[in-house]
C-alpha cells in the first residue's frame, strides 16, 4: 500500500494502512486498446463508481527545469525539453509542473469526455500547501498527493482512460497535422524499437559492409553477454581467444547484460538462422567483473540472433527530436494560487477558474 502520510516511519498495522493508506494493486500493464499508443493500465478487479483507482504522489517542478540543449556537429546548438513535461500535470497559466511517481500513472492514456472513466482529485492533506510558494513547495514533496477515482463502473480488464484536457487534445491534432520525421534534421531516423521489429534488418551487417551501406545514423548493435561468465577464460595468458556465445537464465530478458558489439562475420547455423562473430565492446555503467579489460579484445562468435538487438545512441532518441510532442496533461483542478503566469489586470473571477 502506499501511505498518505508524510511522517511514516517504521512497521505499520494492518488497521493503520486500512486508515491512511492506498491499494497499489488495482491496476496492470498490457497494450493498450488505443491504436499506436503503446502501453496501458488496465483494472486489475472490478471497480465501482467513486472507488479511488491509485494514489497520485507529485513532485513539484519547475517548466524550465525540464530544458536541455544538444549541440550538433554543425556546430548548432538546439534547445528543446524532455519528454517528462508528456506525464505532467499542467495549466496553461502556471510554470509549475506536477510529477506523478506512482506506479502505472504514467501509463493511462487520454479519452475525451465521457469516454475516460477516471478523473483526478486532490486529497484534503494537500490543501493547506496550496498557499505556500513554490521555493518552500518542494519541500513538502511527500505532502502533495492527488487521488485518482473512478468516474463510473469499471470492469476488469477494462483500459483505465482519462481525459487530458482541451488543449492537450488540441494540441496533439495541430502536431499530428504537421509532424513529420524528416523536420528534426534527420531524413534516416528509425528508432531501434522500430529497427528491432523490422524484417529488413533481420539479417546482420558486418562491419566491412557497413562501410557502403550504413545503418540510420541514430542507431547502433548490442549484444547480450555477461564477461563475468567467460572471463577467466580471457585471462592475460589467452589472448586473442575467441569464445563461443553462452545462454544463461535470464541472459536475454535484462537490458543490464546488454553491451555494445561489432558484427565482424555471419554464418548460418545448422537451424538455418544466422550465427555472428561479433567484437564485445564496453558501455558505461558496468560493474567492474563485467568490464572487458583495457587492451584485451573479447571476440565471441556462435551469437545468435535474438542475442543482438539495435540500440539508439545518446541523444537521438524521439524525445530528442526537435519536433517531437511536448505537452503537459491539463488539471482542471490546477490551484489558482500557482497560476503565476497569468496576466496583470486578469479578473479575479479568471483567476479562479
Amino acid at each position: 500500500g502506499f501511505d498518505t502520510r508524510s511522517d511514516i516511519s517504521g512497521t505499520r498495522s494492518v488497521e493503520y494502512l486500512r486508515q491512511h493508506g492506498y491499494c497499489l494493486d488495482n491496476l496492470y500493464p498490457d497494450r493498450s486498446t488505443i491504436s499506436g499508443a503503446g502501453r496501458g493500465a488496465f483494472a486489475r478487479r472490478d471497480l465501482e463508481e467513486g472507488r479511488i483507482v491509485a494514489p497520485i504522489p507529485l513532485i513539484a517542478l519547475k517548466d524550465e527545469s525540464l530544458r536541455m540543449a544538444k549541440e550538433h556537429e554543425s556546430g548548432r546548438v538546439v534547445v528543446s525539453e524532455q519528454l517528462l513535461r508528456n506525464y505532467c500535470f499542467g495549466h496553461h497559466n502556471s510554470s509549475i509542473l506536477l510529477y506523478p511517481y506512482s506506479p502505472m500513472i504514467n501509463l493511462i492514456n487520454h479519452a475525451s469526455g465521457d469516454n475516460a472513466n477516471v478523473k483526478p482529485r486532490w486529497n484534503p492533506r494537500s490543501k493547506p500547501l496550496f498557499d505556500l510558494p513554490f521555493t518552500d513547495l518542494q519541500d513538502h514533496a511527500t505532502g502533495l498527493l492527488m487521488e485518482l477515482v473512478a468516474t463510473k463502473p469499471i470492469k476488469a480488464g477494462e483500459e483505465i482512460l482519462l481525459d487530458y484536457g482541451k488543449e492537450w487534445e488540441n494540441a496533439w491534432e495541430q502536431h499530428m497535422r504537421h509532424w513529420s520525421e524528416s523536420r528534426s534534421g534527420s531524413d534516416q531516423y528509425t528508432s531501434s524499437q522500430t529497427a528491432n521489429a523490422d524484417d529488413r534488418y533481420r539479417v546482420l551487417k558486418t562491419a566491412m559492409e557497413l562501410q557502403s551501406d550504413p545503418y540510420p545514423e541514430n542507431l547502433f548493435t548490442s549484444c547480450y553477454f555477461r564477461y563475468s561468465l567467460d572471463r577467466e577464460a580471457m585471462g592475460p595468458n589467452t589472448p586473442g581467444k575467441i569464445l563461443i556465445w553462452k545462454d544463461s537464465p535470464g541472459l536475454t530478458k535484462e537490458p543490464r547484460n546488454l553491451r555494445p558489439c561489432v558484427v565482424m562475420n555471419r554464418h548460418p547455423a545448422e537451424d538455418g538462422e544466422m550465427q555472428y562473430t561479433v567484437r564485445m565492446l564496453n558501455r558505461p555503467g558496468l560493474i567492474p567483473v563485467e568490464r572487458i579489460p583495457k587492451g584485451q579484445p573479447c571476440v565471441v562468435t556462435a551469437v545468435p540472433r535474438h542475442a543482438v538487438e539495435f540500440s539508439d545512441k545518446m541523444y537521438t532518441t524521439d524525445q530528442h527530436l526537435e519536433h517531437a510532442f511536448r505537452k503537459e496533461i491539463g488539471l482542471d483542478i490546477f490551484p489558482y494560487q500557482w497560476k503565476d503566469l497569468t496576466q496583470q489586470g486578469q479578473n479575479s473571477a479568471t483567476l479562479h477558474a
